[in-house]
């Protein structure tokens, strides 16, 4: 018997883990959970890792499913009739590069429109230099967990996103964030933190475990995280609490952000948000006082509507208290010194300008818009050596439109789609008239680990190698930290990485010159070049580079914007024709806007919230995992439940405009009356039927509406909408 230790890093999720895993005889085993001392961080973090998470205890299970896609496919009979023809990797990629090419013939590249990125590691640098080779600007997005990525660039001229809890951390306020169910490893630091020196401030519609443990929780109506925020501003203001000197030499605007919220007092939020006004007061002092603060924010925050200016807010509240990139305050991130970024794949510069301004919705939406980008791009490039990455920070056209394009050709028509690592069925709104403009194209390719309901309604689908069966580099882009992963298993059958797709692809359409790297270890020996090591020299070694870190980065150059400072008013945002200052306004779909939809719909749904065991959408056919929980559930506040009476255990409708969908009840006291939650990216992979899709789909039954969407972004509103609860 051959035993190997591999070094991993976890694809279950977006916080990509670090682990190892045994291997005997080429089989994946399970962790390697040896050789970690029991007193040390690492052990910590490990015990976490290999007792507290489901999905990676379940990586052998994933790997060796009977259900995963082994064989690419081709659709025989109506679309989604559920018949397939197994077909080789060359015959499907021979029929998909000529439908491609008669699509762009007759439409113009545009036609094509591309979601990837779901994990697994998947390489998004791949996906755009296919893009930008093609000439498709439509790329879709917004993503809900990515604004503040990008308006943190467009105020300093860096990415402040990340938390990064240091001993010097005094105070953290976490914003819409749930650590305790979705990054548990971080959870564990905050809260050994918070035992010895650690102040926190918690604000969530939700008791969750995080808002029982933290010095004080704010419970704001949901939705209203922004008037909060714009009022804890005018008290540190109010009140003086500000850093007058970093200020003074480093803020522009901040004369304008004052008479913004002059009159947004604590009082007039309380009016709004229902939190008393003692406690914004309590909150402001505190992170404005115990210093250094940090913030962290999540989808709780970017899901709503107005998440443009309630993250201006937020990240106005870091900056007047001084708590920019100093040591325990929030972090200006920086790329990695030397490893070949992103950028220099991409090749965004192939993709013509008559093409970029085609972008769906670019006019509208211009936060992801490309002359954002140029504009972030030159004033960046001004203070920082690194260059800027497009992916996730812009051209991304908007979802919503895109996919009414499909149906109605306006503005232009949209005919094919390539669909990697991604569910949209399940992990976007609207899933029905998503479902409809699927249905409409002259052809939608899927590459996936699992017949998902989405793949179920292509063409052509193709079995993805998981981040166990191949190899991966992950940071670097955005993050000096950069780390590697190991094939920890040769892929089974003829599943195959991300890479080949977006490379046989290319080649086929006439690409082959710029897709110079035959296997993907050797594009990424290509990449660590200048760190003076091949990829499997990274792995034989620690697996890892970790360059040091730098504070108050912005004393060498000044910020990345327009002035040189950091942009309380932001003159990008004016120039695109929005308002530079944060603001409060009450969203289209409250219960204060529109009276007849509050009586028809007197309950708010929050929607985006997620169960730890799953990812979005995935991992419901892991039998350890579905076990635990086999059911899509929806928290109630026992009050409302009342009398005719709904029981904790029974199934509920949740009915939208739009429709409804099923979820059983869990009583929670720690919910507001007028507030239901129901869990995200619920599917039953054992029932393949059309019903079976919108059962328990909550997405579903969301309005994408472009007038809904946040104006600035155009992110979607997964939590505030208007619906009804009863008995099923």
């Amino acid at each position: 018997m051959v035993t190997e230790t591999k070094k991993i890093v976890c694809g279950f999720c977006a916080s990509h883990c670090r682990y190892k895993v045994k291997v005997e005889d080429g089989r994946l085993i399970g962790f390697d959970r040896g050789g970690v001392k029991r007193d040390s961080i690492m052990a910590k973090m490990w015990a976490n890792v290999v007792g507290g998470c489901p999905r990676a205890n379940a990586a052998a299970e994933f790997v060796y499913h009977p259900d995963r896609l082994n064989y690419p496919l081709k659709r025989v009979g109506k679309r989604g009739g559920g018949k397939w023809e197994r077909v080789s990797w060359d015959q499907a990629m021979d029929e998909v590069a000529d439908k491609l090419g008669k699509v762009r013939a007759k439409y113009g590249p545009e036609a094509l429109a591309i979601t990837s990125s779901g994990e697994q590691n998947t390489g998004e640098e791949f996906r755009v230099r296919f893009q930008s080779l093609f000439g498709t600007p439509n790329f879709l997005g917004p993503h809900s967990c990515g604004i503040g990525m990008v308006l943190s660039h467009l105020m300093s001229g860096w990415m402040i996103y990340m938390p990064a809890v240091r001993p010097e951390t005094k105070c953290l306020m976490l914003i819409g964030a749930n650590p305790h169910q979705a990054g548990p490893m971080l959870w564990n630091v905050i809260r050994d933190a918070k035992k010895v020196w650690l102040k926190l401030i918690v604000i969530d519609p939700r008791r969750t475990v995080v808002a029982e443990e933290a010095n004080l929780w704010l419970q704001p109506r949901p939705g209203t995280d922004g008037a909060l925020l714009m009022a804890m501003i005018q008290a540190i203001i109010a009140e003086g609490l500000y850093d007058k000197g970093f200020v003074e030499k480093w803020c522009y605007g901040f004369d304008k952000v004052a008479e913004r919220v002059k009159d947004f007092t604590p009082e007039r939020a309380e009016s709004i948000t229902g939190v008393p006004a003692g406690q914004i007061r309590e909150a402001a002092r505190m992170y404005a006082t115990i210093k250094p603060s940090q913030i962290f924010h999540t989808n709780g925050l970017e899901e709503q509507a107005n998440c443009t200016p309630a993250l201006q807010s937020r990240y106005i509240l870091a900056a007047i208290t001084g708590n920019i990139d100093v040591p325990g305050g929030d972090v200006m991130m920086e790329p990695h010194p030397t490893y070949r970024l992103d950028k220099e794949f991409e090749l965004t510069d192939m993709l013509k300008p008559e093409q970029r301004a085609k972008l769906i919705g670019g006019d509208r939406f211009k936060l992801y818009s490309w002359p954002t980008f140029d504009i972030l791009e030159k004033n960046i490039n001004r203070v920082r050596e690194r260059p800027l990455s497009s992916a996730w920070v812009t051209g991304l056209a908007h979802a919503p439109l895109v996919y009414r394009a499909m149906l109605t050709g306006k503005p232009y028509p949209v005919r094919a789609m390539l669909t990697v690592a991604k569910n949209q069925l399940l992990t976007l709104p609207n899933a029905r008239l998503i479902y409809d403009a699927l249905m409409s194209l002259d052809l939608h390719v899927a590459i996936d680990t699992f017949m998902t309901p989405t793949c179920r309604i292509a063409d052509y689908v193709f079995p993805a190698a998981c981040g166990f069966e191949k190899a991966s580099l992950q940071g670097g882009n955005y993050t000096l930290y950069l780390q590697g992963s190991e094939t920890a298993v040769e892929p089974l059958y003829e599943r195959r990485a991300e890479f080949y797709f977006w490379r046989e692809l290319g080649v086929r359409l006439g690409q082959e010159n710029y897709w110079p790297w035959e296997t993907l270890e050797g594009f990424y020996d290509h990449r660590l070049s200048p760190l003076g090591v091949t990829f499997r020299q990274l792995m034989a070694a620690k697996g890892y580079d970790n360059p040091a870190s730098r504070d108050r980065k912005y004393e060498a150059k000044g910020f990345g914007t327009p002035t040189g400072k950091f942009e309380l008013y932001s003159t990008m945002l004016e120039k695109m024709g929005y308002d530079p200052l944060p603001y409060w306004r009450e969203p289209i779909v409250s219960k204060l806007s529109d009276a007849k939809l509050d009586t028809d719909y007197p309950m708010t749904l929050l929607a985006g919230a997620r169960n730890r065991r799953f990812y979005h959408s995935q991992d419901r056919q892991i039998a350890s995992i579905r076990k635990r929980d086999p059911e899509p559930i929806a928290q109630l506040n026992p009050q409302t439940a009342g009398p005719p009476g709904i029981a904790d255990g029974d199934w509920i409708w949740i009915e939208t405009p739009l429709g409804r969908a099923t979820f059983k009840c869990r009583h929670f006291e720690g919910i507001a009356p007028d507030v239901v939650q129901a869990e995200h990216g619920w599917w039953y992979p054992e029932d393949d039927s059309i019903d079976g899709l919108w059962r328990s789909n909550i997405n579903a039954v969301l309005d994408d509406d472009p007038d809904l969407c946040d104006a600035v972004s155009g992110n979607f509103i997964f939590r505030g909408q208007r619906c009804r609860v009863y008995k099923a």
